[in-house]
């Protein structure tokens, strides 16, 4: 299965802001450690945030920070909202054929996100020292 650049967008998002918990992230931070676009992570941000996964904090001294913990949030949630018509494989004429490549694409899909359901962002930033390090990240500060 292959994800779209905007899911890893809000998964690394999510990551940073773990990682930095409790203190407010700015898009920029997070666009330079990871060498991203800053105008593609706003709409990450905007949407994460109105989700219920982040706390957006407006105006000059602004950021974000997470809404949930790290924990109960799991990178399958995260894809399904990201993916777009993910789980809904096309279907056009209902013709024998095209009923089983759906099929087929559906447990394809159920199987892919069965797994993700394993993991939550808490998981996937649990090497937080090395991660804060690559990132660029204080690792002396209060976390």
């Amino acid at each position: 299965m292959r994800l779209t650049s905007y899911t890893n967008y809000a998964l690394r998002t999510l990551m940073y802001a773990t990682l930095a918990h409790p203190r407010l992230v700015r898009v920029q931070d997070v666009a330079d450690a990871y060498g991203i676009s800053r105008t593609h992570l706003v709409k990450c941000v905007h949407h994460l945030g109105m989700w219920g996964y982040l706390i957006n904090q407006r105006g000059r001294n602004g950021g974000f920070r997470l809404a949930r913990a790290p924990e109960a949030i799991s990178v399958a949630e995260i894809v399904r909202h990201t993916e777009e018509g993910f789980g809904t494989p096309a279907c056009g004429e209902a013709d024998t054929v095209v009923l089983r490549l759906v099929e087929a694409v559906q447990q394809a899909q159920a199987a892919f996100l069965s797994v993700l359901e394993g993991y939550t962002i808490a998981d996937i930033t649990a090497n937080a020292a090395d991660l804060r390090c690559v990132l660029g990240l204080d690792v002396g500060r209060a976390a």
